[in-house]
């Protein structure tokens, strides 16, 4: 799964169809080349990968041919995929935050209920590898069969678990406090298409 792919057809959404260029310059006011990796190549990589797919359509807008350049817009498939890709951010458990972060950049566009069971779909994920992590440290020098010092890394990846669990807690209980204007809240929730 990429953040890439899943930011992309966000901005799309956003501005109810867009050049690459837009795209990449929203994306780049994020901060996504830090938090999720993404570089220009990559974004256009994924929209005409996302266009050959179907998920997206090519359409020419006002000033697209005086400069030559390619406007795109979400088909319903599109739509699909991006709910699909923002389910399984939001769930994800990985190493690879940035598709965390890019469910997390556009989860305003769901219903409150359902990004709460997401993130608490992941939380019970987080909570059944913590104990897991322990009981590798608590075994014996003699039980552990391997290099001492590398007992450190067990305890890194077992600090890192227990700190993205408290931090999905902390996620889930602003949410259910009513924090952040929701796709059930607005039309206007950030990461939905412009309101007609």
């Amino acid at each position: 799964m990429s953040a890439t792919r899943l930011l992309v057809l966000g901005v799309v959404r956003i501005h109810g169809g867009t050049h690459g260029y837009r795209v990449g310059r929203e994306l780049m006011s994020w901060g996504a080349k830090d938090w999720a990796n993404v570089k220009w190549g990559s974004i256009y990589h994924a929209l005409n990968k996302l266009t050959s797919e179907g998920r997206l359509r090519e359409f020419v807008a006002p000033g697209d041919e005086e400069v030559g350049r390619t406007s795109y817009a979400l088909t319903d498939e599109g739509a699909a995929e991006l709910h699909r890709l923002m389910r399984g951010a939001l769930r994800h458990t990985g190493d690879d935050h940035g598709l965390l972060c890019a469910g997390v950049t556009l989860m305003t566009s769901l219903p409150r209920a359902e990004v709460v069971e997401l993130l608490r779909d992941r939380l019970a994920v987080l909570e059944e590898k913590v104990p897991e992590l322990g009981e590798s440290m608590r075994a014996s020098d003699a039980e552990w069969g391997k290099p001492p010092h590398v007992r450190e890394l067990f305890g890194l990846s077992q600090l890192t678990v227990e700190a993205s669990a408290e931090w999905t807690r902390r996620l889930i209980a602003s949410l259910e406090a009513g924090k952040y204007t929701m796709a059930d809240d607005s039309p206007r929730a950030f990461g939905l298409p412009p309101v007609g």
